[in-house]
């Protein structure tokens, strides 16, 4: 810039006046406010009761969190609706320091409910995913066929006369299951229950005959030999669980049935938030103490960044609307 005829001083404020003009302002309360993230106790918002995977998870990503910020970060939990009720509360959240650790509920609520009062395309900005947890569809020993097909192909034989758990209409458990109902057209018959606990307690006492199980819980079961394993609900095999295939790989070909957990903010989350919360998150992935935390809980941490997220956000959620709107299911 030519300055000659111009004081410094003018100089200095037609600089200034340029970079405001830009949005760049140095000094400005945005860059600021950006820069000094966070300024208060931070909240993780878990949709769910305390004392599940993602609370377990959500509790040992806001302890890191706190050290990496220095700053506290709290986890909050507000159940309700099957998560929807935490989920609005982010929704709504202007503070800047409200943040959801959500589930792969977060898509299949909206595919069974469309008055919900948030969009979760338009009202959240992606972070990252956190981690997978495999499910394993397993069956009574005493079901015939040596492996998936040929227990499957007796299933179909006899229509209606077996019946599968799950944790409830719209659970994952059920949704799971009609999505392999509807790749392999067998009719079984829906027994909703309270949970996990009691899936395995009917399995084991033979008045179910099928359903799908969280890895980590079901192993003694299937070491045992006391309930059967078919195959794991993932892309690829479970690294705790090897020996089991994929329910693609044993027979049922594009089955995937993903359940992930996750961080999200509301829409108007700043970038730059979003960069160094999704940074300190994939870090922790070389943690020993965080890695036994989720090994134990039978959960594969997850390296992605928002975008990736993003599209199993779309992905997950057109899987499971196409599934429930074949279904016919209705949430209660």
């Amino acid at each position: 810039m030519n300055t000659s005829g111009i004081s410094r001083r003018r100089w200095l404020q037609l600089a200034s006046a340029s970079l405001v003009a830009a949005g760049i302002a140095l000094g400005s309360p945005a860059m600021a406010a950006n820069a000094d993230w966070p300024t208060k106790t931070v909240k993780l918002v878990v949709p769910f009761p305390p004392g599940g995977g993602t609370d377990l998870l959500a509790r040992a990503l806001a302890e890191r969190l706190s050290k990496s910020f220095g700053q506290t970060f709290v986890v909050e939990n507000r159940p309700g609706a099957g998560a929807a009720v935490g989920t609005e509360y982010v929704a709504r959240a202007t503070d800047g320091h409200t943040f959801l650790f959500a589930s792969s509920n977060h898509v299949t609520v909206p595919a069974l409910n469309t008055h919900l009062r948030y969009d979760i395309f338009k009202d959240f900005k992606s972070i990252s995913l956190v981690s997978d947890q495999a499910s394993v569809f397993a069956v009574s020993p005493d079901l015939p066929g040596k492996n998936l097909t040929e227990v499957l192909a007796h299933i179909k034989a006899n229509p209606g006369k077996y019946n599968y758990g799950t944790a409830g209409i719209g659970s994952g458990q059920h949704l799971s299951t009609a999505y392999l109902q509807q790749l392999t057209g067998i009719d079984v018959v829906h027994v909703p229950l309270k949970g996990q606990g009691e899936i395995i307690s009917e399995l084991l006492g033979k008045r179910i005959q099928l359903g799908f199980l969280v890895l980590s819980t079901a192993v003694p079961y299937f070491e045992a030999g006391t309930i059967r394993p078919l195959g794991v609900s993932t892309e690829q095999r479970s690294p705790f669980a090897p020996d089991i295939p994929t329910l693609s790989e044993a027979g049922v070909p594009n089955f995937v049935a993903r359940s992930w957990l996750g961080l999200l903010g509301p829409a108007s989350t700043p970038d730059s938030v979003v960069t160094k919360l999704h940074d300190a998150v994939v870090g922790y992935q070389n943690d020993p103490s965080y890695i036994a935390i989720t090994d134990k809980a039978g959960m594969t941490l997850v390296n992605s960044t928002p975008a990736e997220f993003d599209a199993e956000i779309k992905r997950g959620y057109e899987q499971w609307r196409t599934v429930v709107t074949n279904a016919n299911i209705q949430q209660q």
